[in-house]
């Protein structure tokens, strides 16, 4: 697939969606999956069961409601210039860079323990004050040398 839309494709699961031109077998469907694969994004869609029914929709235009289509999300936040801090060791220093990766973003932090790449997970990011500009963390093993530069 080949998104037409900047939204997260995640955003676009369980939307009915119609296929243009429309291949004899089937017509309508419903978005039930959308994951990355090494081409792009890999779209699963109710009743498409095997290579022959995908096959049948190859070159098709998937359509959809206007009014199904999720609101785009507001401005993103620009997490450079974020202070961080770690629950265990205090100031990690301040986000220099944003690297998006396919899986997950990575802050470049410089501080007092050089440069540490810290991935922008649920199990490392633990809060945002965006306000005050500052990112609470818990790092995992591995993720920097234990003493200060």
């Amino acid at each position: 697939m080949v998104p037409a839309t900047d939204l997260p494709l995640s955003s676009l699961v369980g939307i009915d969606v119609w296929f243009v031109p429309p291949p004899s077998s089937i017509r309508t469907s419903r978005i039930s999956s959308v994951r990355q694969g090494p081409k792009g994004p890999l779209v699963t869609l109710e009743g498409v069961d095997g290579i022959d029914a995908a096959e049948a929709l190859r070159d098709a235009e998937l359509l959809a409601r206007g009014s199904d289509i999720p609101e785009p999300p507001g401005p993103e936040f620009d997490p450079v210039g974020l202070v961080v801090i770690d629950a265990q060791r205090g100031d990690l220093g301040s986000v220099q860079e944003l690297i998006i990766t396919g899986a997950n973003d990575v802050w470049v932090v410089e501080g007092p323990f050089g440069e540490v790449l810290l991935p922008v997970i649920d199990d490392v990011v633990l809060q945002i004050d965006e306000e005050n500009r500052v990112a609470h963390v818990r790092l995992l093993a591995g993720l920097i040398d234990e003493e200060p530069s």
